[in-house]
């Protein structure tokens, strides 16, 4: 595949994760589910290009959807998280099973408390989940968001294996028609 195959081709995964994106404006009940929907035009550029196209994708959804996007918060998970995390996947599986869990899920607390830290410190923005009468809610909601982040994590290990056994042949037998 040349290079302008390949930016017309990261040109459409940034179009359409940035319509994914905009969707969270539009159904705030999947202000956590569509960022990682989004993230799916990450790997499939990483997977018919290489790591830097799929940073590529990232990096232009990230731009445009905190351009655009009025649902701040969706691009934040993006950005923060959801987005890049296809990218990285391929070096936290690597290790053994259980040492790649645990790395997996050492990563997410690290990531959501720096975005926590940078939320309060950097940008002034008070959270409520850290006032006293509420210092329970933090680790139930790092829990909760440990086993939402397990699961995408294993959503993503499904949809690459399927994209691998059965759609990359007729994705590719498209693109050496062009």
């Amino acid at each position: 595949m040349n290079n302008t195959l390949k930016t017309a081709l990261g040109a459409m995964c940034i179009a359409l994760s940035t319509a994914v994106m905009l969707a969270s404006s539009l159904l705030p009940y999947f202000t956590y589910a569509l960022p990682g929907m989004a993230a799916l035009m990450v790997l499939f550029m990483s997977a018919e290009c290489d790591r830097k196209w799929g940073f590529a994708v990232y990096a232009g959804t990230a731009i445009i959807s905190a351009l655009i996007v009025p649902g701040k918060e969706a691009v934040g998970i993006y950005i923060a998280v959801l987005g890049y995390y296809p990218l990285l996947k391929p070096f936290f599986d690597k290790p053994k099973k259980w040492i790649s869990i645990i790395i997996k899920i050492l990563f997410f607390i690290v990531v959501i408390i720096a975005t926590y830290c940078v939320m309060m410190f950097v940008f002034g923005i008070s959270t409520e989940l850290l006032e006293e009468s509420e210092r329970y809610f933090l680790p139930v909601v790092l829990v909760l968001g440990t086993v939402a982040f397990m699961m995408y994590d294993k959503a993503l290990l499904m949809l690459e294996i399927a994209y691998y056994r059965k759609w990359q042949r007729t994705v590719r037998k498209i693109f050496k028609k062009r």
